[in-house]
């Protein structure tokens, strides 16, 4: 069945997709062993080709049929989701473009400048094929939760795993670029626009998985796959000192604010009281990297205002994505998309 295969295609290339991610995050602490030296064998480079050969299966699975809409004993309606399969294989084109590139780039040259643009081509990719997955999960998920798709609980579940587990992707993808950025050019106007960034980053993703998902704890579940990445790279894998994960407790206010915010006034009110949460605590969000990137960030001084806007146009803008994809899901009827 045409659409049965689509539905778990999305799954099998999510996998792929938040494999991927983890893998690039390990590529970048790989560098403490090999130094310099950046083999193909890289155990960090298998696992990301792996990743992507995943993707790649997952979304030529779910395009080799023609996008015909579900039967009616499992949709009332004519809506074949295949725009994130094709988004996503989009983004899997630039990651092989990016793979080759580098390759090429490190047969010829022996040396290559801080920012690389086929590692930076490959980010791309990444962040396309994750946002692919995120907006065909939660089309998926959409459906299901408004009876326009029928499903077993265990696929509900299932597809509401892999949604956290995409957006968690996007999260790390984008944070980690611009930690890394903000690693290497310690200038003064770039550190200050890392960390907008990142402030921007955390609601943007924070504010539709909350939309989605507005039950207490799924923004807690955004930030424990978070946080247990980097801890366990920082320090299980590079041996770093341990440490308090405190970039769980404004992610823990953030959705308690929301929560109870939301039945007393409108839901966009409570969105922006609670998005100020996460520019306040900053330094607390992405800790320990502001320890040795935003050390400022730790005064509530002139410079947080700066991150609370950020956060506050992060969540505006997240919230705009989710309302964008609830219009497709409701007024999706007789459309292919």
């Amino acid at each position: 069945m045409a659409y049965a295969s689509r539905q778990s295609s999305y799954l099998i290339a999510s996998f792929g997709a938040v494999i991927q991610v983890l893998a690039g995050w390990w590529d970048v602490f790989s560098h403490l062993l090999f130094g310099n030296v950046d083999p193909w064998w890289n155990p960090a480079h298998l696992t990301l080709y792996a990743a992507i050969a995943i993707t790649i299966i997952g979304v030529w699975r779910g395009l080799r049929y023609s996008p015909k809409q579900p039967p009616a004993s499992v949709s009332p309606i004519r809506f074949a989701n295949v725009a994130g399969l094709k988004l996503a294989g989009l983004g899997c084109l630039i990651e092989i473009t990016a793979g080759i590139w580098n390759e090429i780039v490190h047969s010829v040259f022996l040396s290559e400048p801080r920012i690389a643009p086929a590692h930076a081509l490959l980010t791309v990719g990444m962040l396309t094929v994750n946002l692919g997955m995120v907006i065909g999960l939660v089309i998926e998920y959409g459906m299901i939760n408004h009876g326009l798709v029928i499903a077993s609980a265990a696929r509900r579940r299932t597809v509401a795993l892999f949604v956290l587990l995409s957006f968690s992707a996007i999260w790390l993808a984008a944070s980690g670029s611009f930690i890394y950025l903000g690693g290497i050019f310690r200038s003064f106007p770039v550190n200050w626009l890392v960390a907008v960034l990142l402030a921007f980053t955390t609601t943007f993703v924070l504010v539709p998985v909350k939309r989605v998902m507005p039950k207490l704890g799924s923004g807690i579940a955004l930030g424990l796959v978070f946080n247990a990445l980097t801890y366990f790279l920082l320090v299980a894998y590079a041996e770093s000192p341990l440490y308090i994960p405190w970039g769980l407790l404004p992610i823990a206010l953030f959705e308690l604010i929301l929560y109870v915010l939301t039945p007393i006034i409108l839901v966009r009110r409570a969105i922006i009281f609670s998005s100020l949460i996460a520019g306040v605590f900053f330094w607390a969000t992405y800790y320990p990297f502001t320890v040795y990137l935003f050390p400022w960030s730790f005064g509530f001084q002139f410079p947080v205002f700066v991150l609370v806007l950020g956060s506050l146009a992060g969540a505006l803008m997240g919230d705009k994505v989710y309302t964008s994809l609830s219009s497709v899901v409701l007024g999706g009827a007789g459309a292919s998309v």
